[in-house]
């Protein structure tokens, strides 16, 4: 099961890379269908959360991960009760609180890491810095987070596929080969 939930791990990581690649060439289409695939993309990636939580739950920073699952569930049932025009018209906003969440998380998670010695520390408190940053431009120029939304959800998607292929490294430092 170890190898299995590694495996999965990383092949989520590396599509959720490709997809925001693909999306930063696409940035129209990405909001179309942001509107519609994010209360999945968050039913998902919160049961996944909330299941690996179980497996590393005697850990540090195990309980934020169980936390941000919690949540990612709770954002994706107001998503699939709100329908996809609510859900577009507040995607910019939405965005940047999803984008300071994860920041804050990685931010508190990169010193979780450092007491493992992993060299990763720094990666993924750049990435929490910079996940921030993102959502302070949303919050103060939401015409211009509109206007480069798609390119702006593309480029947060690579970073989040990289801090979790930062992560999947970190546990299998952790829980060894």
């Amino acid at each position: 099961m170890q190898v299995i939930g590694s495996i999965i791990w990383v092949l989520f990581s590396v599509m959720i890379i490709i997809g925001g690649v693909v999306g930063c060439f696409t940035p129209l289409e990405v909001v179309a269908s942001l509107a519609f695939l994010l209360p999945i993309f968050l039913c998902v990636g919160g049961v996944a959360d909330i299941l690996y939580y179980f497996r590393v739950k005697e850990f540090a920073g195990a309980k934020a991960l169980l936390f941000s699952g919690i949540f990612n569930l709770l954002l994706a049932i107001i998503f699939f009760s709100m329908g996809v025009e609510s859900t577009s018209a507040t995607i910019v906003y939405f965005v940047a609180f999803l984008a300071m969440f994860r920041g804050v998380l990685a931010f508190v998670y990169a010193f979780d890491i450092k007491q493992l010695h992993t060299g990763a520390f720094w990666v993924v408190l750049l990435l929490g810095v910079l996940n921030i940053a993102v959502s302070m431009i949303f919050i103060a120029f939401p015409a211009i987070g509109g206007i480069t939304i798609g390119i702006m959800i593309s480029l947060f998607i690579v970073l989040f596929g990289i801090a979790s292929l930062l992560g999947w490294w970190s546990a299998r430092t952790l829980f060894g080969r």
